[in-house]
């Protein structure tokens, strides 16, 4: 064989590698994994899904359920199914594949003995070490780092992994903890979802309480900065962001990396005041917007959060800074949303309630170390805010602890 028609050949077979299979693995079955997953399941022609679920104990609720996603709107069900599912187990991925006539039998109502299938299913399922080209990942922004090294020998240079949650300054984690050498760090985007969704009591079930939006795009990091031209962008970027901007129950649209980091600091400014407030005083979003003092703290924390941001470095030369992270326009935008959720209890008070981690550190905690790190700007009233929600959720879970049981006879 000729080099020429070997280099051919050797060239052929490294285009086959690239190819993507177009299939889309998302980690992270709340509110929003569970909405993400149910609307690419609701297009015309749904690309192939993989739900990664992280214990056994998941995958039984998973079997309950019929292998089945449901979101209601309006008060009606709109139940999807045909997901692959991957389960971890001892450190290692099961693979399951949906099979259309057996869990059509299911989803029918045949009988199926789940202690059995799944203890059957764990033992005899082939393990899935495939790689993984795109990943969603839902999970909240303290267990990030975690939950993707369980997966991180299924990424590759290739992959694009996509973080949809609350807060910044997740992807310099991943890089110290998970992903330390640069040269085989998969590539990034984020994403900001407003639509309204609420958690209903049973698992893979959730609620569509409002219409909003999704907004997608590379990610932008205070240590890299990829190229605003689409025509750089990772193959898997390109075919991620794309099928997701075509689905329509996301309404989602693509940013370039600059764009949709503004996007995150709007969202940051705002869950920075109303989380950690609502947290500490115990009380509805909407009880912040007539109480002076309330007010008074509010505009001491927008005040660091709009110098901070005006300051970035990755920021400067973007026109018009100033004005769209003013403290003026940053309280309008508060006092906007707090009165659009007035009924809620913002998620970090439900944290703090539950006993679980909070993402205090991702949203007043990235304002305090960029402030001091970037800029030597001392934060000291969102550093103040940080440690009152630390020592409000330390003292929850002391009391869950120090909770003595009580046999009622």
């Amino acid at each position: 064989m000729s080099t020429w028609m070997q280099n051919a050949e050797e060239a052929s077979q490294d285009s086959e590698k690239r190819r993507l299979s177009g299939r889309i693995h998302i980690l992270g079955l709340g509110n929003v994994g569970t909405f993400v997953a149910h609307s690419l399941a609701s297009r015309l022609s749904p690309p192939p899904t993989t739900l990664l679920l992280h214990n056994p104990d998941l995958h039984r609720s998973w079997l309950a359920r019929k292998k089945c996603l449901a979101i209601n709107s309006n008060g009606l069900d709109d139940v999807k199914t045909g997901f692959d599912v991957d389960v971890l187990d001892g450190g290692t991925w099961h693979s399951f594949p949906y099979q259309e006539k057996e869990d059509a039998a299911e989803i029918n109502g045949e009988p199926m003995s789940l202690d059995h299938e799944t203890e059957e299913s764990l033992t005899e399922s082939e393990q899935d070490g495939d790689r993984i080209e795109c990943l969603i990942v839902a999970v909240k922004a303290p267990v990030t780092a975690m939950a993707l090294d369980s997966v991180k020998h299924r990424l590759t240079p290739d992959s694009t992994v996509l973080l949809l949650q609350n807060g910044m300054g997740v992807i310099d984690e991943i890089n110290e903890k998970v992903f330390p050498d640069p040269q085989t760090r998969p590539h990034y985007m984020q994403g900001i979802v407003s639509h309204g969704l609420a958690r209903r009591k049973e698992p893979f079930q959730i609620a569509h309480t409002g219409i909003g939006t999704t907004i997608l795009g590379p990610a932008m990091s205070a240590t890299s900065t990829p190229s605003e031209s689409e025509a750089d962008w990772a193959p898997s970027t390109k075919y991620l962001l794309r099928t997701l901007t075509l689905t329509p129950s996301l309404v989602a649209v693509a940013e370039t990396p600059s764009s949709l980091m503004l996007y995150q600091l709007e969202k940051l400014a705002m869950n920075s005041i109303i989380n950690p407030l609502t947290a500490v005083m115990n009380c509805k979003n909407g009880d912040l917007l007539y109480n002076y003092s309330f007010t008074r703290v509010m505009r001491l924390l927008l005040l660091e959060i709009s110098s901070v941001i005006c300051a970035l470095p990755e920021l400067q030369g973007i026109p018009g800074i100033e004005s769209r992270f003013s403290p003026e326009r940053l309280r309008w935008m508060v006092t906007q949303l707090a009165s659009k959720t007035a009924e809620n209890h913002s998620s970090m008070l439900q944290d703090v309630l539950s006993g679980k981690t909070t993402e205090i550190e991702y949203l007043n905690g990235y304002i305090v170390r960029r402030g001091e790190k970037d800029l030597g700007l001392k934060c000291v009233v969102n550093y103040m805010m940080k440690h009152l929600v630390l020592s409000k959720q330390q003292n929850s879970k002391q009391r869950e602890a120090g909770a003595i049981p009580i046999d009622i006879l």
